[in-house]
């Protein structure tokens, strides 16, 4: 199913489950969450093994519960997963987590929301040793132009909140490789929106239509 012109707002990322009218929300579950049996209208979920989240003793276990969890027809995304530097276990238990999440992304045909600290580098690792039909989108991208040009090169997507925004990264990125979030901002969707065409050149109705093509692109969603 596609979006239609209803849906006039996208959060790509959300920690939040409280929906904006016209407006699909895809809210952030860590492995072994349930999906609420009571998610408002527009709301969907992503989930996945956050790395400040695992540990070498719980990893087997995280892994288990998340297959479960994709199964569910509103989990339309894989993630939070990715690597950090700073914060985490040992990278070599951060990439075999992701290793296995990008397998299953590629199981379930669904996208990676992919989080990411000072390791870019092994991004590119497992992206190769993947070599995924799915699209990555980096969340909550925060990086330089240059870098935004870097990596939609190699075919990723990225996110952005209103702390990542500049026109800078938007032309270096472009637009049909960009998605808007939240985040755990507490700000809502339409305010990001608002502020991104408050810094570019592009109008409203042309922001939200090309965001929803954006989205179409990537994501499946089953009636």
């Amino acid at each position: 199913m596609k979006l239609d012109e209803d849906i006039r707002y996208i959060d790509f990322h959300s920690h939040r489950a409280g929906g904006e009218e016209h407006a699909l929300t895809i809210k952030n579950l860590f492995a072994g969450e349930e999906v609420s049996v009571s998610l408002p209208h527009g709301i969907y979920c992503s989930a996945g093994i956050h790395p400040w989240h695992l540990t070498g003793e719980n990893a087997n276990e995280l892994m288990a519960a998340l297959k479960n969890t994709l199964k569910h027809p509103l989990v339309i995304a894989v993630g939070e997963a990715g690597f950090d530097s700073l914060k985490g276990p040992s990278i070599k238990i951060q990439y075999d987590a992701f290793i296995f999440q990008a397998q299953l992304a590629e199981e379930f045909n669904k996208p990676v929301v992919i989080h990411a600290v000072r390791s870019w580098d092994l991004l590119r690792k497992a992206k190769k040793e993947i070599n995924p039909s799915v699209k990555w989108i980096i969340h909550g991208f925060r990086g330089k132009a240059q870098l935004a040009s870097d990596l939609v090169s190699e075919n990723f997507m990225i996110s952005l909140g209103v702390e990542g925004m500049s026109p800078e990264v938007v032309e270096a990125a472009g637009m049909q490789n960009i998605l808007l979030e939240t985040d755990d901002s507490g700000r809502s969707i339409s305010s990001v929106y608002s502020h991104f065409t408050s810094i570019t050149a592009i109008g409203q109705d042309q922001l939200i239509d090309r965001l929803r093509d954006n989205f179409n692109s990537c994501f499946v969603i089953k009636e």
